[in-house]
């Protein structure tokens, strides 16, 4: 149990350690505070860790990390204006993320990736003024649900690419969240994912996917986007990493309330596989003309080739291009978000 202070973060939690419960007093009175010049606050390698009840800031890369650690918990967590992730979880199985929140981060609020399957679910949770939402690069079984996901560059991003490990991502459920504003603030940018600012919710070379009950509103782009991703390009050695490009299919985008979109409420990109389908949405403009009348029993093939020219570039180049167009501000530059509730007792 940690007391009310500020503490300076850098903290480990090796393998040997595991089955344990850090926990705050309070959850806006224990705060980790990376003073911009500390790399992350919590890096857990040990399975059944639960971090509870605090907050943290000002971390160069992460504020809470698990990496290779199953049976993870973080719940009433606040992390603000962070270099990369405000809570990262990366090759673990078997978590919940739930009632916490995330503002200012320059690559994803929340990530949960290359985990097949990952058996996570996030609820409950807050996402704001950060580059994406939620990242889940080849991210399977995982449920985002009862959420916020308000004025990042993109709002939900399960995505497929062959630089990272178990590709392609599949089987995640979308339901009943509210996506607001996607791309319409500037807000801090150091992800491989900037291409697809403006998208309330990307299915980014995802298979089998649903997305319902959610209500999406003011995305600058497109509210919900199904479309392949082309190969990643090393930023290093500017090369096409190995693997196919990952073609969507099986994706489901039922009965959501889309409004207020840019471009289109609902895109469905030409170069994307078979048996996605869009039924039951309210949405004003859909890409390709027509997308929702066939339903699911004859889902749409043929998507719109505008849409794929617009998403599916490679990936350095999207990314150099919207930097360049948003010059995004630094993560350090973001506002507090207020005081949270804490963990009931």
């Amino acid at each position: 149990m940690l007391g009310a202070g500020t503490y300076p973060g850098g903290y480990v939690v090796p393998a040997a350690k595991h089955d344990i419960t850090i926990v705050g007093v309070d959850r806006n009175r224990v705060v980790l505070d990376g003073e911009n010049t500390r790399r992350d606050g919590f890096v857990v390698h040990a399975a059944d860790v639960s971090i509870l009840n605090l907050s943290a800031h000002g971390f160069r890369r992460n504020a809470f990390y698990w990496v290779a650690a199953d049976r993870f918990r973080a719940s009433y967590l606040t992390a603000w204006n962070v270099g990369a992730y405000g809570i990262y979880v990366e090759d673990g199985e078997h978590g919940v993320l739930d009632h916490d929140l995330v503002s200012g981060a320059a690559d994803s609020a929340y990530y949960v990736g290359e985990c097949r399957p990952c058996d996570a679910t996030l609820a409950n949770v807050v996402a704001m003024l950060s580059a994406i939402g939620y990242s889940g690069t080849n991210a399977s079984d995982v449920v985002i649900r009862d959420s916020l996901f308000d004025r990042n560059g993109a709002g939900i991003v399960p995505n497929s690419y062959a630089n990272e490990a178990l590709p392609p991502q599949a089987h995640a459920r979308v339901v009943r969240n509210r996506i607001v504003g996607s791309g319409r603030a500037r807000v801090p940018m150091r992800t491989a994912l900037a291409g697809f600012v403006g998208v309330g919710v990307a299915i980014a070379g995802g298979n089998d996917n649903v997305v319902s009950g959610n209500r999406i509103t003011g995305s600058e782009r497109y509210g919900v986007a199904v479309f392949p991703t082309a190969r990643f390009v090393s930023f290093a050695s500017n090369a096409p990493e190995p693997g196919p490009p990952w073609r969507p299919h099986g994706n489901r985008v039922l009965g959501n309330v889309v409004g207020g979109s840019g471009r289109a409420d609902l895109a469905l990109a030409r170069g994307s596989g078979g048996r996605n389908c869009f039924a039951g949405n309210v949405a004003a403009r859909v890409l390709p003309r027509g997308l929702q009348a066939r339903g699911c029993t004859r889902p749409w093939r043929r998507g719109d080739a505008d849409v794929a020219a617009e998403l599916t570039r490679p990936v350095q180049v999207m990314v150099r291009e919207t930097v360049r167009l948003r010059r995004p501000p630094p993560y350090t530059s973001m506002p507090r978000p207020p005081q949270q509730p804490g963990m009931p007792r």
